[in-house]
């Protein structure tokens, strides 16, 4: 990998806390670059062997599995950018505290009485504070080994690559693979480039919306060479996931489906899947799909916050993150503000692609029968959007197909619960990799 830089390196300071003074304007006024990749530098430095500026923690130095984040141009303009970390290894010699790889297979039912979840997930609590961090890093994998496997993750709306930071340590550990996180183009720490939507059709424009998304990932594997992947998206990084799958099946040879949005029809269009358990439909107020239709997002409405913007972010972290350790809650906090209040981009297409109360204009349930490589449909067991639809899915794909659901875990099950959802992710990899489990636990 090459890693390029055009400034000074910032010491990465703790994430500064709702709770003082005045916090809310303290932390809007001090918004900037630099800011903005700290925040995402002190989710990622809990890897091990995560590298900032040239130093790695808790490995040694000839550590053959590194961390790396940093922009990838994709035209070579400076205009279009995809936010990238890759986590490569030469022979995989970090193993978890306890030593046992074994664990990673292992759920956190059956195994909470033996291992520790901070065993299980291989990262420190507690951010490194004395890192560097670069700023304005490109990052490019410069290995050409065919034999290597791909996994790619990619986030869902108002989310970023930071968000997977309790699951890269685990998914690492698989021999053979190395592991891409990125952040669409115009959400996350990508380049912003103004979104524009020339067609007025529905159709047209939802096309022209996908296309903004997964042409530049397109662009962003043929930068990287990546001949195959195992592609992996949640929410509406799934919704996109599946529209690259259909339009570049060659490069997938496994797709991942994480809580995907957009799968069923409008239940104005499919009453009897929505009513034949007695289900209700999600109700939108009125005034609610109004701003909608209108382009209004989150993320404009908390940049028209101004100061008042990070204390409601705060409510919303503590409210939906109260299981994490309160500096993780902190963390996330200034992480989802500084990715909420760039400038807007990528999150208007949300309105574009999705109906108000989250249906697809193009539902995926009529594309999915083209798919052409085995997909597997993970959900939270306590998730809002609703598994029955892949369920339904599944009875019109002509691929492999399976559907798994996490226990103890909502629509964010990556985060809720790690280890369940790394050993479902682990078991796609190694059956890709033609790994079978007993002989990955001999490893």
């Amino acid at each position: 990998m090459a890693s390029v830089s055009s400034a000074s390196p910032i010491v990465i300071p703790p994430a500064p806390s709702p709770y003082i003074r005045f916090a809310s304007l303290r932390h809007w006024y001090s918004r900037s670059e630099q800011t903005s990749e700290a925040a995402e530098a002190r989710l990622l430095s809990r890897l091990a062997y995560f590298t900032l500026g040239g130093k790695t923690l808790g490995t040694p130095a000839d550590s053959k599995t590194t961390a790396k984040v940093g922009l990838v141009d994709l035209d070579g303009d400076g205009i279009r950018k995809i936010n990238t970390l890759v986590i490569d290894q030469k022979g995989n010699d970090f193993a978890i505290d306890n030593g046992s790889i074994s664990s990673l297979l292992s759920s956190s039912k059956t195994d909470s009485h033996t291992t520790s979840e901070e065993q299980q997930l291989g990262f420190t609590h507690v951010p490194q504070t004395d890192l560097k961090v670069q700023s304005n890093t490109t990052t490019v994998n410069e290995s050409k080994n065919s034999s290597i496997k791909n996994l790619v993750m990619c986030h869902g709306f108002g989310a970023g690559l930071g968000f997977f930071y309790r699951n890269y340590h685990g998914l690492s550990q698989v021999p053979g693979w190395r592991i891409y996180s990125i952040d669409w183009l115009g959400m996350g720490r990508s380049s912003r480039p103004k979104f524009i939507i020339k067609e007025k059709e529905v159709d047209k424009y939802v096309e022209e919306t996908e296309k903004f998304f997964v042409d530049s990932l397109e662009k962003w594997r043929e930068i990287h060479q990546i001949d195959k992947m195992t592609l992996l998206g949640h929410s509406l990084g799934g919704y996109l996931a599946a529209v690259y799958a259909l339009k570049y099946p060659k490069h997938v040879e496994r797709l991942i489906l994480v809580s995907p949005v957009g799968i069923p029809r409008n239940p104005q269009n499919d009453p009897e899947f929505y009513n034949s358990d007695g289900r209700g439909v999600r109700q939108i107020p009125g005034w609610v799909s109004r701003l909608w239709n209108a382009h209004f997002t989150p993320q404009l409405i908390l940049r028209c916050l101004g100061p008042f913007g990070p204390s409601l972010v705060s409510k919303y972290t503590t409210r939906r993150f109260s299981h994490l350790e309160e500096v993780d809650q902190l963390d996330l906090h200034d992480y989802i503000y500084h990715i909420s209040t760039a400038t807007g981009s990528g999150e208007y297409s949300v309105t574009r692609l999705l109906e108000p109360g989250a249906y697809a204009r193009n539902p995926l349930i009529d594309r999915l029968h083209e798919i052409k490589m085995p997909t597997t449909f993970l959900y939270g067991e306590h998730d809002w959007m609703d598994f029955r639809a892949a369920e339904k899915a599944k009875k019109l794909m002509n691929v492999p197909v399976r559907i798994e659901r996490i226990p103890d875990a909502g629509h964010h099950l990556y985060l809720d619960n790690p280890i369940d959802f790394n050993r479902a992710v682990i078991e796609e990899m190694l059956e890709v990799s033609n790994i079978s489990k007993l002989n990955y636990l001999s490893l």
